[in-house]
């Protein structure tokens, strides 16, 4: 399915393998094992051997920062993908993208104002949003703006808001 990628089914962490395919020459290598120690090693031999770019699994969310902090480019769980994909077909309609940071314990949300939404016509400063949210930013057709309290948001109004997990239900019945 993918005609310009080379894909390797064999020990990652065998330098003399690696070599011998260019790694020198690859613009990404991925180590998807079910390993979350395997894939830091492969991806971490990757980038010293001179791949460009480095991604590796990490099914522990915890290893995620770890796996950054020393050098490889992106670190993808599984585990959170899967939770961004549920809760943004679990949290209702609107959603248009979601970021859990820290573990799941705080996400982006960014959801687009409908006529029907109990935050659009309102000044900010009027509308009593949860503790433990803040409306970042809003994008209005080509317009980025960070809100301030008089700021009211319209119909089809693209919000951005980071909210602690707690307050998540509450931010939804906002946008219902």
């Amino acid at each position: 399915m993918l005609e310009n990628a080379l894909i390797l089914n064999g020990d990652g962490t065998d330098i003399s393998l690696l070599r011998e395919e260019g790694i020198e020459n690859m613009d990404v290598v991925i180590s998807v094992t079910d390993s979350d120690e395997k894939n830091l090693l492969c991806a971490l031999l990757g980038k010293q051997l001179g791949a460009k770019k480095v991604i590796a699994r990490a099914d522990r969310p915890d290893y995620l920062p770890l796996f950054e902090m020393v050098g490889i480019d992106l670190a993808v769980s599984p585990r959170e993908a899967t939770v961004n994909e549920v809760l943004k077909l679990t949290m209702g309609r609107g959603i248009q993208t979601l970021t859990t940071i820290e573990g799941e314990k705080a996400e982006i949300i960014e959801y687009t104002a409908s006529k029907s939404s109990k935050i659009v016509g309102k000044p900010l400063n009027k509308v009593k949003f949860p503790r433990g949210a803040l409306i970042n930013m809003v994008v209005r057709g080509k317009d980025t703006i960070v809100p301030r309290g008089d700021f009211v948001i319209q119909n089809q109004d693209r919000v951005v808001i980071f909210s602690m997990a707690s307050a998540m239900l509450e931010i939804e019945k906002f946008f219902r």
